[in-house]
């Protein structure tokens, strides 16, 4: 007998399992026509609001007299200014606010425009100048106004997420384009009472969650020390304006590294304070799942080109008198600043300071344990105590782990992918959301023991913290957290450890796309927000050739996280190497003053001219 399909059902069960094919069909058909409608809908959206930012730049333009009246010379001079510096030339009268707004405006224009380094989302270049010129008239009425405001007459930059009235804070969505803000939140608020100047936003990753700046609205933002390589992210477009000189000081947020990757990425200075220290209001909110995360919270903070600038910004976020002042239905009721205060800190003439070279789940290439090096050289001619850190083998671990075992615990990147509403991710998540898809049981019983026979190590340790748990397990593993803080805290304690110096980042800033194949490298940052500390990020020096380019003991390997970093690591001199330093709960000024110290040694800036 000829076989056949239909010989295996009678003809009533043919037409029901055609039927349910049929179903089948239509749903995948009906879901793909429906996905593909609204993709189609945001891509549209997509290029009107780039469209909208050209002509709104372009008009901006033709309508205003853009010459300063300046020497190019002063000009020049004004790019390469600290706030202090700024503030004397208007004491001065070397130069009006507006001619300095103008010299930030000029040069946003020249390089940080969709035609070049791509670093902006929006201007507000109008409502700066109008700013600027009601300044020089109070300045005219009484020059001492320049120092009574900490910001008067500076040119801020603020990045894309806060809410800022008038503008979009997207996160990269589509879906959040058209959706402006009524209201000023806390950080911009706290800017506008200390008399900055917002006249720019800036540029970030599509959810604000990895660290290569690029989404479907604005594009990809490239760093001004190489257009080939990634400026970092979240706050990519932030630290890429400081590096190119476009803003005087700006301000990003950091949940797992996003204000230090990108200072490491550009060689600028970053800060994330504490939680204690700060409100989680003041950005825009992405919804249900995300926004619930308790653990591990967004911290806000700025990023310049100097520790002092970094010092005036904190005291401004920070500043206790003005966040009274503000509207009741702006503040947080759960938060009370508390003033920046140097007197504790400064009593203490000799510190002893730790650092830690690299972290045995992720082996750093020789640069950056150079800049460690050099940074902790820099506090000896200071006359401090150095000491090396070493942490017991399961607290390093623990450590370096923490982070991405609680971010992923909800499964299936469902609280980040909600929020995308139908809009197709970037392709810098893809590795990511499918490793948090895999089923725990392949995860640990085919997945790993696979990782692991065929030598892969450093990926075979990561895949068992990157899926789902159940609420018993989810708990199990915050206890682990709070044991892990305490225990790294007592370990300074006991040795009488003001300060740590760590490597700035995994590696200096990759090449584009590779923020997909090495999300590894961040464990260098968010180790310090799962330990809720105070974390600084400062220039110290460059890759070089030759032994700054290795890994030591990984130049050969078959682990394909190390041959990954060994390719980014090919034509990488000449990058900036960002160090860490860090210290404990509250201690935001003592961060400060040891990054202060190794400044005035090393002389970054001086040494290593910002480029363009």
């Amino acid at each position: 007998m000829k076989f056949t399909f239909q010989n295996l059902f009678s003809n009533k069960q043919n037409k029901y399992l055609f039927s349910a094919f049929g179903i089948l069909a239509l749903y995948g058909l009906t879901n793909f026509v429906t996905q593909y409608r609204i993709q189609r809908k945001y891509d549209k959206l997509c290029q009107k609001r780039r469209d909208e930012l050209k002509r709104s730049i372009q008009e901006f333009k033709q309508s205003y007299d853009l010459s300063t009246g300046l020497s190019a010379q002063l000009e020049k001079e004004i790019l390469n200014y600290t706030i202090a510096d700024i503030k004397k030339i208007l004491f001065e009268k070397k130069a009006t606010v507006k001619q300095v707004l103008l010299v930030f405006i000029n040069r946003t224009l020249s390089v940080a425009t969709s035609e070049n380094l791509n670093l902006i989302t929006d201007i507000n270049f109008i409502e700066a100048i109008q700013q600027a010129e009601k300044q020089d008239q109070e300045i005219f009425s009484d020059p001492q106004i320049i120092y009574q405001y900490d910001l008067f007459g500076i040119p801020v930059s603020v990045k894309d997420t806060y809410i800022h009235k008038g503008f979009d804070n997207t996160y990269g969505l589509a879906s959040r384009l058209y959706k402006p803000a009524t209201y000023d939140g806390i950080q911009v608020s706290m800017i506008k009472k200390a008399r900055g100047i917002i006249f720019v936003r800036s540029n970030l990753p599509q959810l604000a969650m990895t660290f290569e700046s690029t989404n479907r609205i604005f594009g990809r933002s490239l760093n001004p020390w190489n257009k080939d390589r990634a400026v970092g992210g979240s706050s990519g477009g932030e630290a890429a304006l400081q590096a190119a000189r476009c803003s005087v000081i700006g301000i990003g947020s950091d949940i797992g590294g996003s204000i230090r990757i990108p200072a490491a990425f550009c060689g600028v200075y970053g800060f994330k304070p504490g939680m204690s220290r700060q409100t989680e209001i003041g950005e825009g909110v992405i919804e249900k799942a995300a926004n619930g995360m308790v653990n591990i919270r967004p911290s806000k903070g700025p990023l310049g080109r100097s520790v002092d600038d970094l010092i005036v910004m904190l005291g401004v976020l920070f500043n206790s008198k003005n966040y009274s002042e503000l509207p009741l239905s702006t503040q947080d009721p759960y938060w009370k600043p508390q003033d920046l205060n140097f007197t504790q800190i400064s009593k203490k003439d000799k510190l002893k300071i730790g650092y830690i070279e690299q972290f045995n789940d992720l082996l750093p290439p020789n640069c950056m344990k150079r800049a460690v090096q050099e940074a902790c050289q820099a506090l000896i001619n200071k006359g401090h105590e150095i000491v090396q850190i070493n942490l017991d083998q399961e607290l390093e671990h623990e450590l370096a782990v923490a982070f991405p075992r609680l971010v992923a615990a909800e499964g299936g990147f469902k609280s980040f992918g909600e929020n995308l509403k139908g809009e197709k991710i970037i392709e810098e998540y893809e590795l990511m959301e499918a490793g948090t898809k895999i089923p725990l049981f392949l995860q640990t019983y085919i997945l790993a023991p696979l990782l692991k026979i065929l030598g892969q190590k450093t990926l075979y340790v990561m895949s068992k913290q990157t899926h789902g748990l159940d609420v018993y397990q989810y708990l199990v593993n915050s206890g682990k957290q709070k044991r892990m803080n305490l225990q790294f805290l007592q370990y300074l304690k006991q040795n009488q450890i003001d300060a740590v110096i760590v490597p700035g980042f995994g590696c200096p800033a990759v090449k584009h796309g590779a923020s997909k194949e090495l999300p590894l490298a961040a464990l260098y940052t968010w180790m310090w927000n799962t330990a809720d500390l105070p974390a600084g990020s400062m220039p110290i020096t460059r890759v070089q050739g030759g032994n700054d380019l290795k890994i030591e003991g990984k130049e050969k390997t078959i682990d394909i996280v190390y041959i990954l970093m060994n390719r980014n690591m090919q034509n990488a001199e000449g990058l900036p190497v960002n160090v860490q330093v860090i210290s404990y709960p509250h201690q935001e000024e003592m961060v400060l003053r040891v990054m202060k110290e190794i400044e005035g040694v090393v002389k970054f800036n001086e040494k290593h001219p910002y480029p363009y």
